[in-house]
């Protein structure tokens, strides 16, 4: 019988504040909501559940507040099959909050106070050394200090495991990581905000349309170091680049109610396919139809869709071409 994939996800935890709207208030406006729930989130605690619940075995390397939204938000994560025996309780902070308004047709607008989250550095990794002996897969983002990622990324290395990167939150960041980086998945604005930190002006348009340009843009990224790159570009679908291949790929199409992990889902699951040694175009699919399934229902982590999930929406539904 296969084992399951070891995973060790190095991020952010965060509780989510959620209101309903109508439309996103305008500069001044105040508009009147319905529906408020604190959530489990944050991407680094989205990425571990995610993965747990595809099937992975995940460990989740992380920094929690001593106040009672980190501590609910500790047993919400472990109960739903991620380990927590190296995370770090911060007795000095409070834990990541984002306030999340959703407007009616899914979209969202968040405001994020990081916390604790931002004071994970590189010697809490350390005293994780262990978990990176026995791990198959790291997965990183930018919601955590960059010392922690750079240390993450050192052990890993020498432990042979393939790492992931999801650029989000966008931020200024040094570039060199990009060489030890075997998926990277930006959308088109972190993309083309990458590609100006590294060449010092702009080579795609955040808004551009055409994906011949922005298949060229990814190109750029390889040329830094980076293995695979898989631009997200939403309901549109997804653009991958190597070194030798593009390829393109749409989006299942499904009624949305919450967009804030659709993200999270991706990555996840489409690393967790590549550890497997899936091929791309089945890797894709898996991600994308995972993340679709996350769309539908509201909140992060608790939209987040099992295995047996997501291989039955396949099974039902197409993927539709890029457009």
């Amino acid at each position: 019988m296969k084992r399951n994939i070891n995973v060790v996800v190095v991020g952010s935890a965060n509780t989510d504040l959620i209101i309903h709207i109508d439309n996103l208030p305008s500069l001044g406006d105040t508009e009147v909501g319905t529906g408020f729930k604190p959530m489990a989130g944050g991407k680094g605690a989205n990425q571990a559940v995610c993965l747990s619940r595809l099937g992975a075995q995940c460990h989740f390397i992380a920094r929690f507040g001593k106040d009672d939204f980190s501590s609910l938000l500790m047993n919400d994560i472990s109960r739903r099959g991620v380990s927590l025996s190296h995370a770090v309780i911060d007795s000095k902070r409070h834990g990541g909050i984002v306030f999340i308004l959703i407007d009616k047709t899914g979209n969202n607008t968040m405001i994020a106070d990081f916390g604790s989250n931002l004071f994970l550095d590189a010697h809490d990794i350390e005293n994780a050394r262990g978990l990176f002996k026995e791990a198959d897969l790291l997965l990183l983002q930018f919601e955590i200090s960059e010392s922690a990622n750079k240390k993450a990324c050192e052990l890993a290395i020498s432990n042979n495991m393939k790492i992931v990167l999801n650029p989000a939150p966008m931020k200024e960041f040094d570039t060199s990581i990009l060489e030890h980086v075997d998926v990277i998945t930006p959308n088109l604005f972190e993309l083309s905000r990458i590609l100006r930190l590294v060449g010092g002006k702009e080579v795609v348009s955040p808004d551009e349309k055409e994906a011949e340009k922005i298949a060229q843009a990814a190109q750029r990224l390889v040329q830094c170091g980076a293995g695979h790159v898989l631009v997200t570009l939403g309901q549109r679908g997804s653009i991958y680049v190597n070194s030798t291949d593009i390829k393109m790929y749409g989006a299942y199409r499904v009624k949305q109610v919450d967009s804030t992990a659709a993200g999270d889902t991706f990555t996840s699951a489409f690393a967790l396919k590549f550890a497997e040694g899936s091929g791309i175009d089945e890797a894709v699919k898996f991600a994308s139809a995972s993340a679709a399934i996350t769309v539908t229902r509201e909140g992060a982590i608790p939209s987040l869709p099992s295995r047996d999930e997501v291989e039955t929406f396949i099974k039902e539904n197409t993927l539709r071409k890029f457009e």
